[in-house]
Parts: structure tokens; C-alpha cells; sequence
């Protein structure tokens, strides 16, 4: 975990050596301020230093802000994520279809 003064980030590695951002937020006064970008840098460095390949970021698709973001970085979108909110209890998923 890496905390500024106007925000923080928590990432780490995971089983297959990657480098994952669980987590980062910068006061919304201080965003486009260079805040955010810092303390990505910030984890970019520590992964280096870590060996840890690649930088691993999940994002919301509905998060216009927070993609803008990691792509102005030089980030790409590399995979599609499937969720099931398990609410049939039949295990259909929440659309009740197979």
C-alpha cells in the first residue's frame, strides 16, 4: 500500500507473478492533477524492482473515467470478464438461462 496526501493505491502480486492494482483512489479535487498518474508510477517501479510481469488493472466497463485513465497511461483492454451474481439458487446465474 502506497498512500499520498491526496490518495493511495494497494497492489501486490499475485500467484502467477503478475503485479495487480486491488485498488486506488485520488481525491476527485486532486484528479487530473498528475495524482493518479504518480502513484501508478509509483507501482510500476515497485513491480520492476519485484520482477513482476505484467501490471494487471480491473476496471469496470461502465467506468469511463477510470478507462480514459489507464489507456492515457499507455494500458490496453486484454480480456473480458463473465460474472454470475448467483441469485438462482437452481445455480442459472441471474438470468435463469443455461
Amino acid at each position: 500500500k502506497h498512500r499520498t496526501a491526496h490518495g493511495y493505491v494497494i497492489a501486490g502480486p499475485d500467484e502467477r507473478g503478475c503485479c495487480v492494482i486491488h485498488e486506488m483512489w485520488v481525491d476527485p479535487d486532486q484528479r487530473g492533477s498528475g495524482e493518479g498518474r504518480a502513484l501508478v508510477d509509483y507501482v510500476r517501479r515497485w513491480a520492476h524492482e519485484q520482477a513482476l510481469r505484467p501490471l494487471i488493472v480491473h476496471c469496470s466497463p461502465h467506468n469511463e473515467g477510470g478507462r480514459a485513465f489507464y489507456e492515457a497511461l499507455g494500458m490496453r483492454a486484454v480480456a473480458i470478464v463473465y460474472q454470475d451474481d448467483l441469485d438462482d439458487p437452481a445455480g442459472h446465474g441471474s438470468s435463469g438461462s443455461r
